[in-house]
Formats: structure tokens, C-alpha cells, sequence
């Protein structure tokens, strides 16, 4: 029995509710929650991403997207919690379908959003269901919850971002008075560290810091975090620009007091919900996308030209680890998924610039790849053997950028089918690479040009084809995306993105070809075309070149041969010779 979940239903009887929704995020919505709000994990066991649970007196349910629904039945497996597939419901159709008039669902509103508030408001409310939006009953079966992480923050400096704070907080407030607003909040870590310049370490494979911001239309700032993490030269930066630290829980209490009459621009998706309501009700809120998401989407010449140093790095470590890789299988040394992420992250750790993962490694042998978030423990550890296929998805903080990519190599004899399912996902990510489209297209679009190669052989994956990528800062950046459900925004020149098609055969292997790009104009007016940023081979030994156009063998010869070009002056000999073999033309 889980006793955890048993220590959650009778605090939510003692406290009279019905259904209590537990949100796998944190006051910031985080990519990557902290441990000291990983409470489903604490409560069942799931480590995915994604998931929403609700828990009844005689129920419980996980929600989660595709990319965990192997892994998230392995893990639930005894736990007393169900794996429910968010492709076929969502939890609050269960909601809705099992909750009666009168009941009472419950959650704590610092950790979902003001729009998801909304959402659950709106379908409840309507059939008498109460809501109480402020109630964290974690503490019922989670006795030692970690201490939050505070770590010392850093200035990046202009050579990397190429814009000052004070030219980034004018900008922004040009943003506010347009919308005759007062003040601006962001609650989102990425924004405020993209604002101040300023990074930190308390968001596992992100250098961010948790904060809140309000910037007002007279320039002036208020900062709400813990004050001992800033060392004199930060704190003194902070005082230059005219920030003024405040303590990290005032925030609520700042947004009461607000003055009457005043308005605030308020990004629903991104504030949490206790934020949106603790606003003094005598003020207008301006419901709008926060300005920032764009602005720090496009990135400035700088930046760039920073980028494309840090692929020169991280593609070093990158060729740098097949080459040892192959080695260790060609002499029969015996090498684990995790002694591979371990190698890798040994070889990335060296490159200038270095300063962590951008998220877990993916190091996947045989049936774990075809688990498109695979990441390996002791407990479930494959040992890489010959004839079978390897994909490792990995990437890098530096202070020079972010870099994310996914290669998939056989590591002896393979099949027939895996070299049509190979030669299918290079095609799809190439053709979205080559890619001229409408300047006002958007990821949808963008996302169709890449299946439609998968589509004609009757192939198909269930994640997205692409997200934005931050500049030393998330992995995943919105506000754009490569995907059958992407937004309206479209692709801008400055953006980066990713391009990773995937074919995943459930027991047998996955296959995900991943590079980064960049959007440019292109030669077309009205038009924009993709740059290629990512620099690391394409494993071409399983490549059937029948099913390739003469357009697409070009782009693959092309790119190998820049990737030599590029990196082979930083290997060995024997790092050199094993590239030149991986690049030869097909």
C-alpha cells in the first residue's frame, strides 16, 4: 500500500475536500521543478516532466503526454496511482464527470498558473463545484521536504549578451507605457535573468535564480529574492541600475498594496495564480504575454556570433566522445548508458566556457530509445552492445550560449528496417533545415514540411519537432514552437530552434536526429530560410540513399563536410582520422 498516498487522503477528509489536484511545477513554472517541489515524485514515484494529479478517496490519477506513457507505467506500477493518457482525457473532464455539486477540489495556487486557475474556474464553477485555491496539504506525507536552493548570482557580461540591463529595462518600459500601463510583472526566471544580465544555479540545468520582478514605467525596479545570494560587486550592480531587492515573499504582499487605480500587465500563462489574485482588486490588470518572451527570443548580433563559437566547443566534445565511444565497443570494453553520459559530460566539462548540462542526459541503448525521455539510473542501466543502436540527446551550458542535439548511431549489424526508419528521420530533419517559408508561418506550418516524409510511409512521432532554445538560459524557450499544436507566433529572424523528428519502435529502438537553427531572411522577399548551428557528424553507415532526393544527399555531404572543416583543427590525429571516415560523402 502507499502509505504516502493514504497520509494524502485523510488530510484532504480532515480538511473537507473531495479532489485535490497536485501540479508538477513550482511558483515559476519551471521546465525543471526543484526538489523541494518534486512532491508527485515524493508521492508516487513518477519522475517525468509533465504530469497532473488528482486524488479522491477512491482515486488517483497521473495525466501526462506520450513521451512518458512507457517509463510513467513503469514507474506508477504499484503505487495506487493510475496512468491516465492526456491524448484520450484530461483531468478535468475526470473532474467534471466526478465531482458533484457541492464538492470541494482543492490545490495550491503558487503552483499552476493564473490561466490554468482559470480554466479549472470555468469548467467547475458552472456545475456548483467549490474551489479552494490555496490549500498544500504536501506536508501530510512529506516529512523532510528539502531546503530551497540559493546560490550566489553572477554578472554575465555585455561581450556575451551583447545588451545591457538598463538598454533592456528602457526597452521594456517603452512596452509598458504603450500599453498605458503602470507596471510590468514577471515571475518567469528566464525573463529576469535575460533582464539583469545576471545568472545562478538554483534551477537544475538552468542558470537562473528564483525571483520576481516588477519593472514600473518610470524605470524603476523592484526585486524580490533572497538578498544573500548577491556578493558587493552584484549587489552594487543591482543598485546602479536602479533595482531595489526586496524579499522573495513580499511580493504578495507588494502586489496588495499597489495603488488604487493603478495598472498592472500581468502574463497569465507564466504568473501563478496566488500572484494574479493577491493583486489589490482596485487595480486593472492588463492581461498580455509578457514583452520580454520576444525580446529575448531574437537574438542580437552578439549573441550569435557567441552561439556559433560555442557549437565549435561543444562540438569538439562531442566527436570527441564517439570517437572514444566506438573505440570501447570495437576492443570489447564494456561501457554502460551511464558511463556514457558520464564520458560525455567529461569531455563537455573541459570546453571554455563550460558550465553545466542543460538538462539530463539521454544516453539510451536498444529498447530504451524508443522512451523519448529516457534517462538511465543504476536501477535500469543498459550495457551497450554490438548490433544495436545507441542514441544519446544531450547539451550544454555555456557562457556563450546553449546548445541541445540528438545522434543516433548502430552500433554493428543493423536491420533492414532500422536503416529505412533512419533514413525517414534524416530526411524529415533535413527538409525542415532547407526550409524556405512565409515570413508571417508558424510552427505549425513549419512542423508539417518534416512529417509529411514520415507521413508517406505511414510514420509518425507524438512530441513536438521543435522548441526555442535560450541564450545560457533554458533549453526551452518560448514563445515559439515546431509542432502540429503550435501558437500563433511566428518564426522572426534571430530565433533559435530545434529540429529533432523522431521514429520510436516501442521494445526495439528510437531514432531522433537533432540540430539547432537559427532563423535568417532568406534570398526571398517576404521569405525566411533556417541556418544550420549545431556542428557534430550525421552517422551516415545506415543512410538508404534511395530514399533521399538529390537536394537532401547534397544538404548531408554539405553539413559533414563543414563539420570536419570546423572541428578536426581541435582533435587528435586519431580524433581527426575517425571524423574524416564519419564525414565521407555518400
Amino acid at each position: 500500500m502507499n502509505q504516502n498516498l493514504q497520509k494524502l487522503r485523510t488530510a484532504a477528509l480532515k480538511a473537507g475536500v473531495d479532489a485535490y489536484i497536485i501540479f508538477n511545477t513550482d511558483p515559476h513554472s519551471c521546465e525543471y521543478v526543484p526538489d523541494d517541489y518534486l512532491v508527485i515524485k515524493q508521492l508516487c514515484g513518477f519522475t517525468g516532466d509533465n504530469a497532473t494529479v488528482v486524488v479522491t478517496q477512491d482515486f488517483a490519477g497521473l495525466w501526462t503526454d506520450s513521451r512518458f506513457y512507457i517509463s510513467g507505467t513503469q514507474e506508477l506500477k504499484d503505487s495506487g496511482v493510475a496512468l491516465m493518457k492526456s491524448s484520450e482525457s484530461t483531468f478535468l473532464a475526470w473532474l467534471k464527470s466526478n465531482v458533484n455539486k457541492g464538492g470541494v477540489v482543492a490545490f495550491d495556487g503558487r503552483c499552476t498558473t493564473a490561466s490554468v486557475y482559470f480554466d479549472i474556474k470555468k469548467k467547475l464553477d458552472p456545475l456548483g463545484v467549490v474551489l479552494n485555491e490555496k490549500l498544500d496539504l504536501s506536508s501530510s506525507f512529506w516529512i523532510n521536504r528539502p531546503k530551497p536552493k540559493i546560490s550566489s548570482v553572477y554578472a554575465l557580461d555585455v561581450k556575451f549578451t551583447g545588451v545591457s540591463a538598463t538598454e533592456k529595462i528602457d526597452a521594456i518600459v517603452k512596452k509598458i507605457k504603450a500599453e498605458n500601463a503602470d507596471r510590468l510583472l514577471t515571475s518567469d526566471l528566464a525573463e529576469i535573468a535575460w533582464i539583469l544580465n545576471l545568472r545562478g544555479s538554483d534551477i537544475s540545468y538552468c542558470p537562473v535564480f528564483k525571483a520576481f520582478m516588477l519593472i514600473s514605467c518610470d524605470g524603476s525596479s523592484v526585486l524580490f529574492t533572497d538578498n544573500q545570494r548577491f556578493d558587493d560587486s552584484v549587489a552594487e550592480y543591482l543598485r546602479q541600475i536602479g533595482v531595489v531587492v526586496c524579499d522573495y515573499d513580499l511580493v504578495y504582499a507588494a502586489l496588495s498594496g499597489l495603488p488604487e487605480g493603478s495598472s498592472l500587465i500581468v502574463d497569465i500563462n507564466s504568473a501563478n495564480a496566488e500572484l494574479y489574485l493577491s493583486v489589490n482588486k482596485q487595480c486593472k490588470i492588463i492581461e498580455r504575454r509578457s514583452p520580454v518572451q520576444l525580446m529575448k527570443a531574437q537574438k542580437n548580433e552578439t549573441e550569435l556570433s557567441n552561439i556559433r563559437r560555442t557549437m565549435v566547443i561543444d562540438g569538439v566534445a562531442m566527436e570527441r566522445f564517439f570517437y572514444w565511444l566506438e573505440n570501447q565497443l570495437n576492443n570489447n570494453i564494456q561501457v554502460t548508458e551511464i558511463d556514457a553520459a558520464n564520458k560525455l559530460l567529461e569531455y563537455r566539462t573541459i570546453g571554455e566556457g563550460f558550465i553545466s548540462e542543460s538538462f539530463e542526459c539521454i544516453s539510451a541503448f536498444n529498447e530504451h530509445s524508443a522512451m523519448p525521455h529516457f534517462a538511465p539510473s543504476k536501477s535500469n542501466n543498459l550495457l551497450l552492445q554490438k548490433d544495436g543502436v545507441y542514441l544519446v540527446d544531450s547539451g550544454g551550458q555555456y557562457y556563450t550560449g546553449t546548445t541541445d542535439l540528438t545522434r543516433v548511431i548502430p552500433t554493428g549489424v543493423f536491420s533492414k528496417d532500422f536503416s529505412i526508419d533512419y533514413t525517414l528521420v534524416l530526411k524529415a530533419m533535413v527538409d525542415i533545415a532547407m526550409a524556405i517559408f512565409p515570413d508571417k508561418a508558424n510552427g505549425c506550418s513549419i512542423d508539417a514540411i518534416g512529417r509529411v516524409s514520415l507521413w508517406r510511409y505511414g510514420k509518425d512521432f507524438g512530441h513536438g519537432t521543435g522548441h526555442g532554445v535560450g541564450f545560457c538560459l533554458n533549453v526551452h524557450e518560448g514563445p515559439v514552437s515546431i509542432s502540429p499544436g503550435a501558437t500563433k507566433t511566428t518564426f522572426l529572424p534571430g530565433m533559435v530552434t530545434s529540429d529533432e523528428p523522431g521514429i520510436y519502435i516501442e521494445g526495439k529502438y528510437g531514432i531522433r536526429i537533432e540540430n539547432l537553427l537559427i532563423v535568417q531572411k532568406s534570398e526571398y522577399e517576404g521569405f525566411n530560410c533556417f541556418e544550420t548551428l549545431t556542428l557534430c557528424h550525421i552517422d551516415t553507415r545506415a543512410v538508404d540513399t534511395k530514399l533521399l532526393n538529390r537536394d537532401e544527399i547534397e544538404f548531408i555531404n554539405n553539413y559533414n563536410k563543414r563539420v570536419y572543416n570546423s572541428l578536426s583543427p581541435y582533435l587528435s590525429e586519431n580524433e581527426k582520422e575517425y571524423l574524416k571516415n564519419r564525414t565521407a560523402a555518400i
